[in-house]
């Protein structure tokens, strides 16, 4: 094989790979590129307009505008035939050029006379496909104004499949992050919750007195374990909600009963740093979710514990207006710059702010949930200066029952 045949394989092989690097082969026609194939029609001033791709070896139409059914296999076979290496290729009379003399598409209906074809390219500069607008007759020659109008019509398309690529590449990557959680959940969850159990029955002393030392160190593993569940917890959560499958299950929700199930989630917590928590009632209603609700609490709640110096107390203040209900916690830790308390709402953010537990992964899906409940969720603070996070829930709440991302 000669040295211009190698480069003309490997030139097919990348058109091809081009081409599959956009998912188009076998692929069903596109309503929208319907659009570009109809204005073909009109700015051309021809009956029949198209666009096919091609692959090593088949070629199908995925848009096309005045072309029946019946036609499209010789209409794609038509069309890579036509068109050639320069922007545009024009056939003037198909009948008096013996390539296309004896083509169906010319001698059987609809009976083509003419024909413009420009070739299609991946954003990898290879071609992968033709548009193509034939006659019913013999034409003169395109005007500048004409070819100029198709160079647009050929960049939109090639716009389209970029776009069509680039959605494909953010599909692929939801869904290989899906598997990662998916396996996250199931190969360090499950695990880790047994080892968990295992580590509370030694420490209860059941099945044996265990030594000072020796339960120093499990309490210590039981808490870091405890941790990691949450995390992959937040993560599993942050995941669905950012795919939407995680929804409100709404009923009218007393705000004082959110906040005792959310103090009971972190007295642990608290007891172990050694901070007491201070709840002032207020005996708001609120319609949302209650299981939701007592997460966002949660959340806040575990931050300021942990932020909090031993023996100083960490509040929480409920407050019921006439259109909304506020929660405020109200911690007396190292506080936040001014520049940093937009930021620490965001996914993966909290590690680089000094001094915030955890992830960064908390405060982001404590968001998520309150503006899904039509509210909003803000921070106070100065550094040194310990700082409030207030939550605020319309009372009517959302009426129905949607994604909450």
């Amino acid at each position: 094989m000669g040295q211009v045949a190698v480069e003309q394989w490997a030139a097919e092989v990348n058109r091809i790979s081009a081409l599959r690097a956009l998912r188009r082969q076998g692929a069903p026609r596109m309503a929208h590129l319907d659009r570009i194939t109809r204005l073909a029609r009109h700015v051309l001033g021809m009956p029949v307009a198209f666009l096919c791709v091609r692959d090593a070896d088949d070629s199908w139409i995925t848009s096309g505008a005045g072309l029946a059914k019946a036609y499209t296999e010789r209409a794609v076979s038509l069309s890579v035939e036509v068109v050639g290496p320069e922007p545009v290729t024009e056939i003037l009379d198909l009948v008096g050029d013996r390539r296309f003399a004896e083509h169906p598409m010319v001698t059987r209906a609809p009976a083509v006379r003419s024909c413009v074809a420009a070739p299609v390219r991946a954003p990898s500069g290879r071609v992968v496909g033709v548009l193509s607008v034939f006659d019913t007759c013999t034409r003169d020659p395109l005007s500048g104004a004409e070819r100029s109008r198709l160079a647009d019509l050929v960049a939109w398309a090639e716009l389209e499949c970029a776009m069509a690529q680039a959605g494909l590449g953010l599909q692929e990557t939801f869904r290989t992050q899906r598997d990662l959680v998916a396996v996250v959940s199931h190969e360090l969850r499950t695990p880790l919750t047994s080892v968990h159990s295992s580590l509370e029955l030694l420490a209860s002393g059941l099945i044996g007195v265990v030594p000072r030392p020796a339960g120093e160190l499990m309490e210590v593993a039981v808490q870091n374990i405890e941790r990691l569940v949450r995390l992959i917890n937040d993560v599993l959560d942050l995941s669905r909600a950012q795919r939407g499958e995680l929804r409100l299950r709404l009923g009218d929700v007393a705000l004082d009963d959110v906040i005792h199930q959310a103090l009971g989630a972190v007295a642990g917590i608290a007891e172990r740093a050694a901070v007491p928590v201070v709840v002032h009632p207020g005996g708001a209603l609120v319609r949302g979710d209650a299981d939701r609700l007592v997460q966002v609490v949660t959340n806040l709640l575990a931050n300021a514990v942990s932020l909090s110096p031993p023996g100083v107390a960490v509040e929480v203040r409920c407050e019921d207006g006439d259109s909304h209900a506020v929660i405020r916690v109200i911690d007396r830790g190292p506080g936040l710059a001014e520049e940093q308390l937009d930021r620490i709402f965001e996914p993966f953010v909290q590690d680089s702010v000094e001094g915030r537990p955890g992830a960064g992964l908390g405060l982001a899906i404590t968001r998520g949930i309150v503006e899904s409940h039509g509210g909003t969720v803000s921070a106070r603070s100065a550094p040194g200066a310990g700082a409030t996070f207030t939550v605020s829930l319309p009372v009517g709440g959302p009426r129905d029952d949607r994604p909450w991302w």
